[in-house]
């Protein structure tokens, strides 16, 4: 092979060096070497072939990265220049810029790594072809702009496109988008939970961080029900898997969600969205944005929502798992150059959700609700009239509403400055508050007169029901009826983060600095009729986290990654029992290391293969719940969750025409935190799984057909399993010869199945674009998802279990070719396939029976989206 042949064969492959017959490195005579003019003839061709041509007929060894030029092409260069001027014309309208070395060595990099990004011309998406480039995805998963294809660990970047395809609209939803992950739905905000590759963290502990962490703009949400709200204004999100600790910390050790609202625009734009379903959803989203001075920009933005709900309760006469939301987010952003931006941003949002309860799927004719166990209780007449026990029932009867009203508002304010050839410093601050009031049904059906039947039959005392009304007045609202709990939260976050980036160059560095301080109250009461508790309690923390990152191009077509986080906190607790009238405070620091390496090489066709290796470290957390005592205050907080990863990936493209992306990973946790129950005292409490195990394969493939047909497929097999867990609680009606022993009950979990991990899941997305005429586009989507069978209990409960299913959604839009409107009709879940968010035993039966949640889209629904642009 001759030396231009090798050199060529290198052309795509990382950091590249060209030259000509040899490197050809410029000292004292560098400056005499860059002001001689040379006579270049070079044709238009591909960018990797004519700097191979440039450093060939100049002399001049160029150092450039081969993922910023691929899929470039260069202008003709013909005439008389200096290498400077010869160079700048050979990179016109690539976006690309360089810089020379004393040692007379061109360095390209990206003009972003210099510039800051300028608003956007419009927000205004003309529906013209399907997307050429579709392996030109820019994510900020390493806290700088990176190809999607370059970034070395597992991200799914979902655009607008696909939120539109699948009907998706808030946060949730993206399990419909993104197979890796899936939504837990509690009977409240505060109990659901986000869960990536089988990990995640379900509990009551107001103390807990979860384990998947969800920011917006950059601004972490430091308490999990606030993630829980509508997608407005998103431009994309990136979900990443595995622990993220290194550049996340907040305790990321299942994966990150990162969603990125749209900013503001050059020249003024405005457009809102209707939807109305037959399953009676009405939704309006709007947004405006544009210039309001010579270096301002600001961008306004916002929804109103209402859902009926997918249940009826036939009590009460209304619809309930539904809910009224509403939400505003502002941008104001002053850029009065590329290389200096502040941008602040204010949200607001409402949601009034009426989820989750449960209906009943299985009941046994001689059942009886007799939720406290004791001698009271009402027949299946009485709390189950007209209810017909079915796997697709969606009847419920509940006396008292289930509810949560949340409030979520911040500010945050990001600056950016370039210094030099590329320096740069970014500063993000936010200040938040949420506020959250819920009522739930405690016993979960109707039980009239059932206080003073408890009282009559000597069950409870009159005295302790006045010692509740005491210090909880508000249960006197509920003694006609039976069980309430009633909970009101406030969370308060101030989050400060600086960092540094270096000059792109064949060794790069980040480092930077996490300040937080996170402060959640929780005042919660249940009764009046058994199970009594009023009690109040506090969780603070506070953050000290340094962070830095290495990436290293030690070889033209190798690059390795180096990111270690130092974090530092100190958390602590006040719990006081209003009822016992005592409290108890607590107060601990937790100090940790989490380490990320991985080295990954790029092909000349611009292919990427990677290892990853990485640890993750979730803090202590004290269990702030139901049922805290003395004897739980001693025994602390439940340990620290560690995580190891391993990870390699591969990931394919050709052209602009096909994509594929291939992970296999194994992430190990020790200590993993998780929320059991206690079914004999139906206490909740906070407890450590020694050992679990979360490994798999996961894919994504894109194919653009021909240039109006694209189909995308993305799935996973993943085996998520407890290693070793031998102290867990019984699930109801579980006996000795289930291996349920000792009082209270336990068993051995060791070797078995993660909940709200299905083994198999994908989805397969289709679009093709038509031209009725030259005006409008035509647009055909269609969606399928489907999943194995689903646990939805740790606790192996059998009645727990949703078996496989699979849904089909279709779309039909008429486009304008110039992005003025959009009308587009969609018929969901086309075959009428009824499936359950959750699923678990009635234990407050007896004998028992199984309940469900009926799922968001578990029935045919059909409805019509209008776009209009401004």
């Amino acid at each position: 092979m001759s030396l231009r042949q090798g050199l060529h064969a290198l052309g795509g492959f990382g950091f590249l060096i060209f030259a000509g017959v040899g490197p050809i490195a410029l000292s004292s005579g560098a400056v005499h070497a860059q002001t001689q003019t040379i006579t270049f003839n070079i044709a238009a061709q591909p960018l990797d072939q004519a700097l191979f041509a440039y450093s060939s007929q100049s002399g001049q060894q160029v150092i450039y990265d081969g993922g910023v030029i691929s899929g470039k092409m260069s202008r003709a260069l013909k005439g008389t220049f200096t290498r400077q001027q010869a160079l700048s014309k050979l990179l016109e309208g690539t976006n690309l810029k360089f810089r020379v070395r004393p040692s007379g060595v061109a360095i390209l990099y990206a003009a972003a790594d210099v510039e800051l990004p300028a608003p956007a011309a419009s927000n205004r998406a003309p529906a013209q072809t399907v997307d050429p480039e579709p392996t030109v995805v820019i994510v900020t998963a390493t806290k700088r702009p990176r190809n999607l294809q370059r970034v070395p660990m597992a991200v799914s970047a979902v655009k607008t496109r696909s939120f539109e395809v699948f009907g998706t609209e808030q946060v949730e939803e993206l399990t419909k988008v993104v197979p890796a992950l899936t939504v837990i739905q509690g009977d409240t905000p505060a109990n659901s939970a986000y869960i990536l590759r089988g990990i995640g963290t379900v509990t009551a502990s107001i103390a807990a961080e979860p384990s998947v962490l969800v920011q917006v703009d950059d601004v972490p949400s430091l308490f999990q029900a606030r993630s829980f709200v509508d997608l407005t204004d998103v431009e994309r999100i990136e979900i990443l898997r595995g622990p993220q600790n290194t550049l996340y910390g907040r305790s990321s050790t299942g994966g990150t969600i990162s969603i990125i609202t749209a900013g503001p625009t050059q020249v003024f734009s405005a457009a809102s969205t209707g939807t109305v379903t037959s399953d009676a959803e009405r939704r309006l989203a709007f947004h405006t944005s544009g210039p309001i001075g010579k270096h301002l920009f600001v961008r306004v933005a916002g929804n109103l929502a209402t859902y009926d709900g997918a249940a009826e309760n036939l009590t009460l006469g209304e619809r309930v798992n539904g809910y009224e939301s509403g939400s505003v987010r502002a941008k104001v952003l002053w850029a009065p150059s590329r290389r200096t931006q502040a941008l602040l941003s204010g949200w607001y949002n409402h949601n009034r959700s009426r989820c989750c309860v449960s209906a009943y799927v299985s009941l046994a004719d001689d059942a009886r609700l007799r939720p406290d166990g004791g001698l009271v209780s009402v027949p299946q007449s009485v709390f189950a009239t007209d209810i017909v026990a079915a796997a697709d029932n969606r009847t419920i009867r509940q006396d008292t509403r289930t509810f949560a009203d949340l409030k979520d508002g911040g500010l945050s304010l990001k600056f950016e400055q370039i210094f030099g050839e590329g320096y740069r410093l970014t500063s993000v601050t936010s200040i938040s508050k949420f506020t959250m009031s819920d009522q739930v049904d405690a016993d979960g059906g109707e039980l009239p007169n059932f206080t003073a039947r408890q009282v009559g039959s000597g069950t409870m005392s009159q005295s302790a029901i006045d010692r509740l009304l005491l210090v909880e007045p508000r249960f006197g609202d509920f003694l006609a009826a039976g069980n309430v709990q009633l909970d009101g939260y406030a969370a308060d976050g101030k989050t400060q983060e600086l960092r540094f980036l270096s000059q792109a160059d064949a060794l790069r560095y980040m480092v930077g600095v996490f300040l937080s301080d996170n402060e959640v109250r929780l005042d919660s009461a249940r009764g009046p009729a058994f199970g009594q508790y009023r009690w109040n309690a506090l969780a603070r923390s506070k953050d000290t986290d340094l962070f830095g990152q290495v990436d290293w191009t030690f070889r033209p077509e190798m690059s390795l990654s180096l990111g270690v986080r130092s974090q530092h906190k100190t958390y602590g607790y006040r719990f006081e029992d209003m009822l016992a009238n005592r409290s108890w405070v607590d107060r601990r620091k937790d100090n940790s290391t989490s380490v990320r390496l991985s080295v990954q090489r790029i092909s000349d066709a611009g292919n990427t293969i990677y290892l990853a290796l990485a640890t993750g470290h979730k803090a202590p957390a004290f269990d702030l719940s139901n049922g805290f005592d003395q004897a739980r205050a001693d025994r602390g907080p439940v340990r620290a969750e560690e995580a190891r990863s391993i990870e390699t990936g591969w990931k394919v493209r050709n052209s602009s025409r096909s994509y594929a992306y291939l992970s296999v990973f194994r992430v190990d946790y020790d200590d993993f935190q998780s929320q059991s129950t206690d079914y004999a005292t139906g206490q909740t409490y906070l407890d450590n799984v020694d050992k679990v195990r979360t490994q798999g394969i996961e894919f994504d493939a894109y194919r653009l057909m021909n240039p109006y047909w694209r189909i995308t497929f993305t799935g996973h097999y993943l085996d998520a399993r407890i290693v070793d867990y031998r102290h867990a609680p019984c699930y109801p009606g579980q006996t000795v010869a289930q291996d349920c022993r000792g009082t209270p009950g336990r068993q051995d979990l060791t070797d078995r199945q993660l909940p709200h991990a299905p083994r198999w899941k994908f989805n397969l997305m289709n679009d093709y674009n038509l031209r009725p005429n030259p005006r409008q586009w035509l647009v055909l989507s269609g969606a399928y998802r489907w999943q194995s069978a689903t646990l939805m209990a740790i606790s192996q409960d059998p009645n727990a279990r949703q078996e496989a299913f699979g849904v089909l959604d279709l779309s039909a839009g008429l486009h304008d070719v110039r992005g003025k409107y959009a009308v587009t009709a969609f018929l969901s879940n086309v075959f009428d396939t009824f499936f359950a968010s959750a699923r678990q035993s009635e234990y407050r039966t007896q004998p028992l029976s199984v309940v469900q949640v009926p799922a968001r889209d578990s029935a045919r629904s059909f409805g019509i989206r209008v776009m209009m642009s401004y």
